[in-house]
This record gives C-alpha cells, sequence and structure tokens, in this order.
C-alpha cells in the first residue's frame, strides 16, 4: 500500500459547532445559508467516507474526574436526551434514528483499559450536542453506528488531549471521530445581548476564534498539540468560554489527529457572542 493509500484509508477527524436546538428550525437557520449548509456539506463529506461508525464527544456529557463513560451497552438506541429548556414544544417531539453497536462501543472502551483509564459502558441516550447537530448535518438513519464517548469531569487540556491521543487508533479502522462544542461560547453575553438587540459581535469572539485558528491550521502539525494546550493561557478564554466544557472536545480531536495531520477550516459564522468555527484534520 502506497502512502497515499494508507492516508486515505485513515478516516478524518471533525470538530463541529453544534450551537442550540432551535439549529434545526429553518427560520432561525434557513438551509441555504452557511450555518446550516455547512453542517449538511460535512454531513456529506462523512457519509461519502462510508465508515465503519462515529465515535461523538460532546460539551454535555462528563464523567469523573479521571474515569469516563461510553454509551452503546445494549443493542438498540436509547431514548435521546432533551437537555434544553424553553424552547418550542416540537423541538421536544424531534427524534433521530440512528444505529448502535455494543462490539463497537466495547472495542473503544478497551482503548482505555489498556491504557489503565477506568471506562464504565452505559446505556445512555445520545444529548442534544450529538443528534442536535448530526440531525442538521443530515446523518439520522446514517447506515454507520454512532457511539457517545463523554469527556472526564475536569478542565485539563491536557488530559482531553490524551483522551484524543487514545482514540487515535480507531482512525485505522474505519471510524469517524467527531467532536462536538463551540468555538467560542459565552451564553450570558448572548442572553444579555438580546435584551439589546444588535448585530454586533462581543470584541472576544473573532480574536480567539483566530487563536484557534493558528493553533489548528497555521503552527506546524507537530506543534498543534502545543498551541492547543496553550490556549490555556489566552487572555481571551475566561470571556470566550466562561466554563470550559465546549472547548474541550476541540482538545480530543487534536489529540486524535496526531502530529502528522493536515488541517482545514470548514465553515466560518459568528453571533453576538459564540463562533461556529468548524474544522477537519487529516
Amino acid at each position: 500500500m502506497s502512502i497515499q493509500d494508507q492516508a486515505e484509508s485513515i478516516m478524518p477527524v471533525y470538530f463541529l459547532g453544534h450551537g442550540g436546538p432551535n439549529l434545526l428550525d429553518d427560520n432561525d437557520y434557513p438551509p441555504n445559508q452557511p450555518i446550516a449548509n455547512g453542517l449538511a456539506r460535512i454531513g456529506d463529506e462523512i457519509k461519502n467516507l462510508n465508515p465503519r461508525g462515529m465515535v461523538i464527544i460532546t460539551g454535555h456529557w462528563e464523567a469523573g474526574h479521571d474515569s469516563l463513560q461510553i454509551n452503546g451497552k445494549s443493542s438498540q438506541p436509547q431514548p435521546l436526551i432533551y437537555d434544553f429548556y424553553g424552547f418550542p414544544s416540537w423541538l421536544y417531539k424531534e427524534e433521530f434514528p440512528h444505529k448502535v453497536d455494543p462490539k463497537l462501543t466495547q472495542e473503544v472502551a478497551k482503548l482505555f483499559v489498556e491504557h489503565n483509564i477506568k471506562i464504565d459502558v452505559v446505556d445512555r441516550g445520545l444529548d442534544h450536542g450529538a443528534w442536535i447537530v448530526l440531525k442538521r448535518a443530515g446523518l439520522e438513519n446514517a447506515k454507520f453506528p454512532i457511539i457517545q464517548l463523554s469527556l472526564y469531569r475536569n478542565d485539563s487540556m491536557e488530559k482531553h488531549l490524551e483522551l484524543g491521543k487514545v482514540l487515535a487508533p480507531l482512525r485505522s479502522q474505519g471510524i469517524v471521530i467527531v467532536g462536538s462544542g463551540m468555538a467560542v461560547h459565552n451564553l450570558p453575553d448572548y442572553f444579555e445581548a438580546h435584551r439589546f438587540p444588535s448585530n454586533s459581535l462581543y470584541p472576544y469572539v473573532i480574536p480567539f476564534d483566530k487563536e484557534i485558528d493558528h493553533a489548528i491550521i497555521t503552527v506546524p502539525s507537530n506543534q498543534r498539540w502545543k498551541a492547543t494546550k496553550d490556549l490555556a493561557h489566552s487572555s481571551y478564554l475566561k470571556k470566550a468560554h466562561p466554563t470550559i466544557e465546549y472547548l474541550l472536545p476541540l482538545h480530543v480531536v487534536v489529540g486524535a489527529a496526531g502530529p502528522e495531520a493536515s488541517a482545514k477550516k470548514m465553515l466560518e459564522a459568528y453571533q453576538v457572542s459564540v463562533s461556529w468555527s468548524c474544522y477537519k484534520l487529516h
């Protein structure tokens, strides 16, 4: 097998912005506009890869400080988690038909056991950080199983980079790895701004987003790990992420990508105090 064939046989990893449940509302996010259209294009690309499965990590599931959880204990998908409040009633009736595969779950769990990391296999539905964005991307009824893995319940960027590194071998086994969060996510500012409607962005949004661009795309790939970890020292971090769980799936993705992957920005869009930036590493 040539080096090019080997590269093509290794699945990419993605970081997606998932926003809120109204991402499914065509009035708020018209299909022909950048956010919905960009996510649909990413979904089409994933389908065209014909993966054996997907492992998704979101900012809405944290396990122990030093331990993880993974769903897919049973062979049937569990009810979706509607972990959002105050939205139109129709959103609480939305479904996301998908496959699970206990064998894949055990395969992923085994990687962590081999690294002496405690992981519990559980029955749990997909939270909205997973199913909302995957549905908008057109991945309901996908041919492949979708397994969700938790984050750690701690803010260590290094630890989540290491988490991704454990997942990396799956990429050469036909598994797509997806981190779902937001590049910038300040909900208090978002809600405050909506009291005084304005199209202006908060001043930290683009600067922090560009720091992520630099860490993911600009620096040499073998320095990406350090650059992504160094986002912890950004002067914009506390405003861009009052709590860090929406950013940590990015670190998992970088860890899974490894030191040789190229990187591409797949979507760039901003709203008030959030960034929808999406990335592909391959």
